[in-house]
């Protein structure tokens, strides 16, 4: 998989490093099928990221210079879920460590979808205020865009249930779709208030709107 990303240009080098390293976190401190959600997040986030490459190109909509990520968009993009998959080593309370990873990479896949798709849309307007500005501003949507985040949830989440009940269990599957798309709007409420005026990064945005995709996944739980 280190070579396919290299081969593919996944991530550049140091993203590489870091996606090896978190891969074997993952596997070792959750299991197999842990790494496989996460696998199938990269890979269809990927694919989204290279979709009409050359028009982002050309309006400078895209990650690096040529759509591979960096370090720090694998580390904030799986802050989240390392964190989860660690805990998940002490078993405490029967919680559903697994839904919650599941949850964790929902959020992050809704939000790639809805940037990576969504800046297709020419009707796009700021979360906050809805008023129409131009695509590739931090939180906007579109119709386009939030269909692309819903997709991009329930891709996350009907491969969780597929690995953990290996059927399609309906509950886990809109639970997590649902969780995964709340949290790409938190991430673009977040854009629209502090990363347009530089006050949070977008790495920090990613991982919070994630943690709150999950602190609500765990109040279910509750």
């Amino acid at each position: 998989m280190f070579v396919i990303s290299l081969f593919f240009n996944i991530f550049d080098l140091k993203g590489t490093i870091a996606a090896l390293i978190v891969g074997i976190i993952i596997v070792v401190a959750g299991s197999l099928y842990w790494l496989i959600l996460m696998l199938i997040f990269a890979v269809t986030a990927y694919l989204a990221t290279k979709y009409k490459l050359q028009e982002k190109i050309k309006s400078k909509f895209q990650e690096g210079e040529k759509g591979e990520r960096h370090a720090s968009n694998v580390i904030y993009a799986a802050i989240i879920g390392v964190t989860i998959a660690l805990v998940n080593i002490s078993k405490f309370h029967n919680i559903p460590y697994f839904e919650l990873f599941g949850v964790s990479f929902a959020s992050v896949n809704a939000d790639t979808f809805a940037s990576e798709l969504g800046i297709f849309d020419k009707n796009v307007y700021l979360i906050t205020n809805f008023k129409k500005i131009v695509p590739g501003i931090n939180g906007g949507i579109s119709k386009l865009g939030e269909l692309s985040a819903v997709i991009g949830a329930l891709i996350i989440g009907v491969s969780y249930s597929l690995l953990n009940f290996h059927n399609f269990t309906l509950y886990p599957i809109l639970i997590i779709t649902l969780l995964g798309f709340i949290g790409c709007q938190v991430d673009s409420v977040l854009g629209a208030l502090f990363e347009n005026k530089n006050k949070m990064s977008k790495g920090q945005v990613n991982a919070i709107s994630t943690l709150v995709a999950v602190i609500l996944g765990f109040l279910i739980y509750l």
